[in-house]
Formats: C-alpha cells, structure tokens, sequence
C-alpha cells in the first residue's frame, strides 16, 4: 500500500503490487501453516487455551532498519554516526507509538549505504518498482539477519510523490518490507509516523478511511489514515480502535507470532537446564547427567559456575580454567584474516578481525574485502583444482553477455538470467582455465560446463558451473564474488564492476609520535583497533609486552600501505611466465655464487679445527695417566 502526504491514497492493489504482496491464499496458507508449526513445536499452548488475552502479552517487532545515499545527501556534512542516530531517533519515536498497543518496536540490526546504495533504486523509478528492488536485496543480502520486518529509510522523491509504500499481510516473512521517504530533516517524527503506518500495513492493519464504527481518539486523525498526516498538519501519534482490532485479529488467527518472543531470543520458556544462557546465567551446560558427563565447570542447579571453575566453555577455556593471555583461540584462515588470541580475562574467544578492505593481498594481484581475498586463481582452484586460473577476457565478454545459464549476472525478480554489460563482464559468472578436466567439489560433475572457443584464429578455453549440488559453499550459481578485481581500482560488486574506494575505511588506528599506525608494530583492523605483533601491548602498540616475540603478521612485498596511492592492478588471466623465469635465475644464481661456495668451505675448516683439539684433549689426558701409573708403581 502507498501513501502520499497531503492528500490521500487510495487504498488500491494494482497488479504490481499484488505480485509483491502475496495475498493470495497460497503464500497465506503456506506461512500460517508455518507459524503454527513454529508456535507447537516451541512446546506452547495453543492460542485458545492460553489463559493470557494476547493483548495483555508484550509484543517485540524485531526491525532492521536499511539508510540510504540519499539519507546522508540530505544531510550534508553529517557523519555517519550522525544519520544513523537520526534513524535510531526514528525507530524510538516508532516505538512509543506502538506502545499504545503494548508492544515495542526492537532495533536489531542497522545497514547504511553511506558511499553508494547497494540496491538499484532510482528517484526516476516507480516506487512500486522500488520495494520490489529492495525486496530482492533483503531477500539476497539480508536472509541470515534474524528480524520481524525490514524497513527503508529514504531520501528520494518518488515521481509520484509517495512519501511510502509496504507489503500487506507479511510481518515475520522475508516478504516483510516497506519504505519510508525523509522529507523533513528536522522533524524526525514524520519520518517516524509514515514508518510506523508502514509496519501496520505489515502486520496486516487496513486504512481507517472509509470503515464504519472506526472511532479515533483524536481529532486530526490516526496514524493509520490514508493520508498520513492528520488534519492541518498535525501528525498522528495513536493508532484507532480498527487498527488495535486489525493487529489483534492477525494475531488470534495465528498470523505474527514471531512477535510474541523477546528480540534474540528462542520462544521457549527460560529455565535453568536448557542448554542456552539466558540472562543472569554463567552458564548452562542443561540437565544434571549432561553436565556431569560433558561440563563439570557448571553447576546444573544455579547454573553459576563451580567453586573452583574460572569459566564453562569457549575456545580459551581449558579444564574449567581460563588460557593465558596470547594464546592462539582463532587461526588466521588467508592473509586478509587476522588471528584471535585469548585475553585471559574470558573463555570466549575475541570477535573475528580482519585487514581493512583495500589492503593488497596475494603478491598484489588482488585486495582484501571483507576478510577474503577474492582473487579469480584463488576462486577458479575452489573448484577445478590446482593449477586453475581465470579465463581469457575473451570467455568473460562472449560468454557472460548472453544472459543463459553458462553465462549470466545472476537473476532477476522473475528467475530469468541477467545478460552483464559489457564493462561488468568480469563480474558474472566465473570463467576460468586450465587445472581439472572436472571439478574437484564432489556433487558437481552434472553442474559444469567446458567450451573451447576459436577468435581469429586463437582458441579459448572457458569453465564454468551451471548449478550448485545440495550444501554447496561456493557462491551463488557460481558467480564472481564481491571484492573481485574487475580492473583499474576497480572490484565487483553485486555483479557491478564498481570503484573500491567507497569500501575503504579510510579511519586510522591510533599512532605514534612518528605519525605510524600502530606504532608499525601491528595491524589496524577492520574495527580500526590495533592488533599488535607478539610482543608489543596497548592501544597503539606501542608498550613491551612479557609474552615472547613471534613472527610479525604477513604483509605483502612492494604493496603500499594506502589505498590513496594504488596502482594500476588488472585481472590476472594469464600465466606469470616472468616468475617463473625469475625463480629459475635465482637459483642458477645462486649455484655459482662465489661467496656462498666460500661459506661452505669456512664450515669444513671449523669442524676439522675442532676434530684436532678433541683428539689433543683425549692424549694428553691417556699419558697423564701413563705417567702417573709409572711414578707410583
């Protein structure tokens, strides 16, 4: 449903939006029949035998909230920790309306596209175009978030000029979207009324206009109205008895029950002995013949831990005792990841860190982004096996064009292919050469496909998947991965040939008087913090430290260390013939280094000096006692 301010909007259902809303009794069916299986299988009582109205019930809408470019535009010169304040101010201000109906609008999750919107969503575009774009974004980028709805914060005008639109009848589905446009930068609570308008449509809630016995308390109207804000511009704060009857309704159907349990929580009851920490636990190891068996550290009945136990469980807890601090709890997993050790002062291990995003990796032919150094060799070899590198340009532009099953950049909406243009070529579907006849992933010998192609006169070999087994880790439908080269400064993301620059953090770690991060004894990680070399201590390094010295963490030869100042990097889609020579000479070289021929011969002298002066000792020693036995025989 839409809604423009000043005027009202017909609450109308196009064919456009009735393909986003799902209203149709298949999607209804299929999620109420998973709601109930959810609600018996959390061991709760069914709605008609609970004993508690469901209104008395606190209900908790988990809500991630998405900010676009646009967002911070309007804001001209606001950090980012400024515009997404402004977007918690929102959610809270959402949060008192929705009290009325005793339930609490949670913030669980906030993304903000600061550099540039990571969803093709235009001001030119239609705004029913535009939840389905987002729509699909969610529904790709955002699965894994644990959240009742997702709601986005806008600053573009709608042709239009719909200051929002939602999906009805949705919340607690991945279906469960709306957007929200920013019109007034300093009255936060508009922003706030139209999110909350387009959370009731989610939860099932109608207009109020046109009802019959559709009482509202106030004179300039509810929040559910159709024009949003209320007579003579005074925005609604209360929602109408429909709305409460609408949201009450949805519920006592069995629709929404995601909103009956506490933000990050599972809906079962909270005890001691249930295997999971719930607050005011040290620990919970669950019944007494479990505890015994597998963690004697806890105590089964308080669960609090034992007399002489430090911790429970975690990576640095060892025999109920916390590891010293530098332990290892966490190995690097590839150059762009950073190892994690123990604290000492906990059993878990420390968050996960990785080099910032930018930093060069695998001798300078890719960088690192998001922990990974997505190179095409490294990808290609996942699959085909050692010895794979990305293919000749050639198999990208011929192949990825196409917008088939060999080829493609991904899906639409609708399921069909994405034919790349040409400058995103090299950011569709994985092209790559040489290594393994077949691939190596075990269940992929009927999802891959391999073509030579001839162009003028040169022939090209091009692999790629064209499906995934069950359980599979590679990417989806075997796609470039973000973080990818693509070209001069330039990685794939989303299946787009973008510039780095905007993923780079530009922040620094804390320095030292020389003006060094880190005191040039660390690493500055992605969460700007100082990961110090074994050794060195403090927030910048810059402290000696007791636990002995270890090899400093790996940094790529001749690389820069920022980003401002890269260089030309392109795709590897060749041999490096120039190594390999390299590595050859070096070696030849070094079997005829005249100084090295004379260190193994200092050696032989040394060792024949030492042989001499043993043989001596041993003597000198047998005709003193030669002598001594002669003198007193």
């Amino acid at each position: 449903m839409a809604a423009r301010h000043g005027k009202p909007a017909l609450c109308v259902m196009n064919s456009a939006t009735a393909q986003i809303s799902m209203t149709d009794a298949g999607p209804r069916k299929s999620r109420e029949d998973r709601s109930w299986r959810w609600w018996q299988e959390a061991g709760l009582p069914s709605l008609s035998r609970r004993r508690r109205d469901v209104r008395e019930t606190t209900k908790y809408i988990e809500t991630a909230l998405v900010i676009d470019k646009a967002m911070f535009d309007r804001r001209n010169g606001s950090t980012r920790s400024e515009v997404v304040h402004d977007a918690i101010q929102v959610a809270n201000i959402a949060d008192l309306y929705f009290r009325t109906l005793n339930t609490r609008v949670s913030l669980v999750y906030i993304e903000s596209w600061q550099s540039a919107d990571q969803a093709d969503i235009e001001r030119k575009q239609d705004i029913t175009r535009a939840i389905q774009k987002f729509s699909d974004y969610t529904a790709r980028k955002l699965f894994k978030i644990e959240k009742d709805t997702t709601q986005f914060l806008t600053g573009l005008t709608f042709p239009g000029g719909e200051s929002g639109i939602s999906v009805p009848d949705t919340m607690c589905t991945p279906k469960s979207v709306g957007i929200s446009v920013d019109t007034n930068t300093y009255e936060p609570h508009l922003l706030a009324g139209t999110m909350a308008h387009m959370i009731g449509h989610n939860i099932g809630m109608g207009h109020d206009d046109g009802r019959e016995q559709c009482f509202c308390r106030d004179w300039h109207g509810c929040i559910m109205a159709q024009s949003i804000v209320g007579l003579e511009n005074v925005q609604p704060y209360k929602f109408s008895d429909c709305s409460k009857n609408d949201y009450i309704n949805e519920l006592r159907i069995g629709q929404g029950l995601c909103l009956l349990n506490k933000p990050n929580e599972l809906v079962v009851h909270r005890q001691c002995g249930n295997g999971r920490l719930d607050e005011g636990e040290e620990c919970d190891c669950g019944t007494i013949s479990e505890c015994h068996n597998l963690n004697p550290c806890c105590d089964p009945f308080t669960c609090r831990l034992t007399k002489e136990a430090q911790c429970a469980s975690g990576e640095c807890c060892e025999r109920c005792q916390l590891k010293q601090r530098g332990i290892v709890c966490r190995e690097s997993s590839n150059e762009c990841d950073l190892e994690e050790t123990c604290t000492g002062l906990s059993g878990a291990c420390p968050v996960d860190a990785h080099r910032k995003n930018g930093e060069p990796c695998e001798a300078g032919k890719g960088y690192c982004f998001a922990g990974q150094c997505p190179t095409l060799s490294l990808q290609c070899e996942r699959i085909w096996g050692p010895g794979t590198i990305g293919a000749d340009k050639e198999c990208f532009e011929q192949s990825n064009t196409k917008g088939a099953v060999t080829g493609h950049c991904g899906k639409d909406s609708n399921g069909h292919y994405i034919k790349c243009d040409m400058e995103n070529v090299r950011c569709g579907s994985l092209q790559c050469q040489l290594g393994n006849r077949y691939p190596v992933v075990p269940g992929m010998d009927d999802y891959y496909t391999r073509t030579v192609i001839t162009i003028k006169g040169n022939e090209y070999e091009c692999k790629a998947t064209t499906g995934l087994p069950e359980h599979s880790e590679i990417g989806p439908l075997g796609l470039v991965r973000d973080g990818t080269p693509c070209g001069d400064n330039l990685v794939c993301v989303n299946q787009t040939c973008s510039s780095i620059f905007p993923y780079i953090d530009h922040t620094k770690c804390p320095t030292d008087h020389n003006n060094h991060e880190c005191s040039a004894r660390g690493v500055c990680s992605n969460a700007n913090k100082c990961v110090c070399n074994r050794g060195w201590t403090g927030p910048d390094c810059s402290q000696p430290d007791a636990l002995p010295p270890s090899p400093a963490p790996y940094v790529p030869e001749n690389t820069t260390k920022t980003a401002y100042n890269m260089t030309k990097k392109e795709t590897p889609y060749g041999h490096c013939s120039e190594c390999a020579v390299e590595r050859g000479r070096r070696r030849r070289t070094n079997a005829r280094d005249p100084s090295l021929a004379g260190v193994h011969e200092g050696n032989k002298m040394s060792t024949m000096n030492m042989v001499i002066m043993l043989l001596a000792v041993v003597l000198s020693v047998f005709v003193g006692f030669a002598w001594m036995a002669y003198c007193f025989r």
